[in-house]
Parts: structure tokens; sequence; C-alpha cells
């Protein structure tokens, strides 16, 4: 292996998400062919992501009706329910895909509970209220009746990001739409912040100018 073609490659590369991936893949072959690199090298591949340009995409504008109605036609409703609790809670895919039937609570049949391990790795929960949307109330909470205890609820974070971005949108779209919907109506970004669970209300501004529009 040539060491030094490689090293002139990476130097060459341009961004920091490329450079990362074939340093990661770089440094993986060096520990499978058992080839030591010096601390020169080492230091030289540590300092070089420095010199690299973030690569910016630019984010394509979704618009909640739209969503909605991709959602409305899925016939699984397994993944009709996750793409709306989702929709309805903010909760990251993530989140999501971990709860099972025993970690759903109900309190007089008109609320429910949602409990998870969130990011950062604190236990959190979420609600879910009749009287904001009885349909969907009562149909994840039939469903959730059909579950046995120790099974998820919903479908796995790959499988929901895959059938996501099939339809048209990404999962973190759905928790964007949630901060923009609940920000419309209470007209509170601390509110907002909240049930997002952001420890930086700076995130919050940013679900709020994202680009998922309402309307």
């Amino acid at each position: 292996m040539d060491i030094n073609a490689i090293l002139d490659k990476l130097r060459a590369t341009k961004h920091k998400g490329e450079y990362s991936k074939y340093k990661n893949a770089f440094l993986k072959l060096c520990a499978f062919l058992d080839i030591k690199l010096s601390i020169d090298i080492q230091s030289e591949l540590d300092n070089m992501i420095s010199e690299k340009k973030k690569k910016h995409r630019k984010l394509k504008t979704v618009k909640l009706p739209y969503i909605q109605k991709q959602i409305r036609g899925i016939r699984d409703k397994k993944l009709r329910l996750s793409f709306d609790t989702m929709l309805n809670t903010g909760l990251r895919v993530s989140e999501l895909s971990q709860i099972k039937k025993e970690d759903c609570f109900f309190f007089d049949d008109d609320r429910m509970e949602l409990t998870f391990i969130a990011k950062g790795g604190k236990q959190e929960k979420v609600f879910v209220q009749r009287e904001k949307d009885k349909n969907f109330f009562n149909a994840l909470s039939s469903f959730i009746d059909t579950c046995k205890d120790d099974e998820k609820i919903f479908y796995s974070s790959s499988y929901l990001q895959a059938r996501a971005k099939e339809k048209g949108f990404s999962c973190h779209d759905l928790r964007r739409a949630f901060a923009k919907v609940t920000y419309r109506d209470c007209k509170d970004i601390n509110t907002v912040q909240r049930l997002l669970r952001h420890s930086n209300i700076k995130n919050t501004k940013l679900y709020l100018k994202s680009k998922v529009k309402l309307t």
C-alpha cells in the first residue's frame, strides 16, 4: 500500500465530510493490515480536517400539507402511525423507534404517555392527548393494544428514514413541522423549546426557520 499516495489524496480532499469518511477508512485498513503510522502522520491526519471546508447542502422546501397527504395515503397502519406519532409529538426517529408497549401509559382514556431514552441518555416522556386529535389518539391506542408487552410499537429508524425519503420528506421534517405548528398555535417559543427538549433556545429558533412550510 502506497501510504504517501493515500496522504496526497487526503490532502486534496476539499470537504470535511468526505475527508472524515476517507480518513476513517484509511485508518481501518491500516489497523486491518497491522500498519503502524508514525506520530507525524497521525498528527497531520488530525490537523488536516481544519483545512477542509464544510459542504453545505441546499435543503429542499417541503410543505406540511404535502407531508400529511403522503402519510394519509400509506396503507401500512404501523408505518402510517409511526409518521403520525412523530408529527404529533415531535419525537426524533431514534426516540420513537425504541418505544415498546410497556413504555406506554394511559390516563383516564384521555391522555397517553410515551417514555423513552432521549438524546444524551436521559429518560424523557411525551404526551398524546385525545382532545388534540381524537382520530389519531384512538388509532394509536387501538394499535398499541394489539402489541405484545416487550414488542416495539413502531418501525426501526433506518426503515422509517428510507420510507420517508421515498415519500419526499425526512423523518426530521416531521419534528420541524411539529415545532412550527406548536409555535403557530401558542406563539410562545419557550413552550416549543420545552416540548422539543432543547437545552439551547438557538436550536429551537433554527427549527422555526426551517425548510418546512405550513402552507
